[in-house]
Formats: C-alpha cells, structure tokens, sequence
C-alpha cells in the first residue's frame, strides 16, 4: 500500500478545477499569484509571460474561447466524457450518457461520496472524475494518518479499481487529444501536466501488485 501523500489529492484537485469550467476573472488573479507561479514551477508548468503579463479581460477572453473551442463547441470539440472515448465490446459507447456514464456513477455512490445538488453534469466528465480522486485521495490520507490500517487498504483497493476500470483507461488519449489540439499554453500543459501524473500513478500501482504478489 502506498504512503499518504497530500500532494497527490492536491493535484488531482487541481486538475480537477481547470478541466471542471472556464478560468474566472477571480481564479485568475489567484493563478498569476507567486504562490501559484512557483508550484507551476516545480510541476514543470511553463505557462508563457503573456500569461503573467497579458491584460486579465482580454486573458480570460481568449482562455474562455480557447475552453469552449477545446470542450464545449461549436465546431469539432473533444468531449471531455469518458463514454465518448472508451471504446467498449458491447458497442455502448461514442455518445454523452453511454454506459460508463452510468458504471461512474455507480462506482462513487457505492464508496458513500455523493454529487452535489446543483451539480449539472455527467459523473463521467472528466473534471468530475478527477474530483472523486482528489476525494478518495483525501479520504485515504486521512486513513493512513489515523493509523486505521483497515480503511486505508480498502480505499487503496477502490483507488487502484477506478484507475484501472475508468480513469486509465481513456483519459491518457483524452489529454494526448487536448496537447494536439490547444492553441495557449495553459490548456496543453495543464493536459500534459495530467497525462505525466497519471503515468506515474499507473506505474504506482503496478509496483505495489508486485509487492502484493511478493507478499502473498
């Protein structure tokens, strides 16, 4: 199992907020903020000057733009929900509300977190899925840090049951999509930023079935 790391629920939360909706004037005043600009820094985020410099109307404009053109439309968009992308056996995919749209929902009602009243979108969007990690994340570290070894072990089974069953298994194309597609900065790094992390955590997971292997 593991080690609980804050780091790791923060930066699903992260990614979370930047796929979730478009940057707000408020929310980028915090990102132009030093505190902000150095974890870019360390995460190996180079946003560009302009996104520093540039007149904050006109940067949300553009980045507001640059969202829709990427996720919502009009034109040729890329679908941030996973029962778009994940190509199934059954034939139950390429369209909002497929069945894996319905597999997410289950999956996070089943482990006691539920969506917010005025929650609008699909539990697949990827913004939603990233949330329930950041969630799950927090709930294991929790876990861990209260020395309750039982829980601890069970919500890294349903960590590593949702990576393997959904988050990995299409969002990796979803973010090689966004790179190839995005016209700033801040979307394709946010998008490459998210594909490194969800390598590293694949490689996690192996590593520790071998030691589960090992162990057994």
């Amino acid at each position: 199992m593991e080690t609980a790391n804050s780091t790791v629920s923060g930066l699903y939360g992260l990614l979370a907020m930047f796929f979730a909706t478009e940057i707000s004037p408020e929310l980028l005043i915090q990102l132009r903020t030093p505190e902000f600009r150095e974890t870019f820094t360390e995460l190996e985020m180079d946003l560009g000057q302009e996104f520093y410099n540039k007149n904050p109307a006109q940067l949300v404009d553009e980045l507001a733009i640059e969202f829709a053109g990427l996720f919502i439309g009009p034109g040729r968009f890329i679908s941030p929900h996973e029962s778009v992308h994940r190509v199934r056996d059954d034939g139950d995919y390429g369209k909002l509300w497929g069945a894996d749209t319905v597999a997410v929902k289950k999956f996070v009602e089943a482990t006691g977190l539920s969506y917010q009243s005025d929650f609008g979108g699909m539990p697949d969007h990827i913004g939603a899925e990233l949330e329930f990690m950041q969630k799950l994340e927090e709930r294991y570290a929790q876990a861990v840090n209260d020395d309750e070894t039982e829980l601890a072990e069970n919500l890294f089974s349903i960590k590593r049951r949702f990576l393997t069953e959904h988050l990995l298994a299409w969002a990796p194309e979803f973010f090689d999509k966004v790179i190839n597609k995005a016209n700033l900065p801040l979307y394709r790094e946010v998008a490459e930023l998210a594909k490194t992390f969800l390598d590293q955590e694949s490689d996690l997971l192996q590593k520790q079935q071998q030691k589960d292997c090992v162990a057994a």
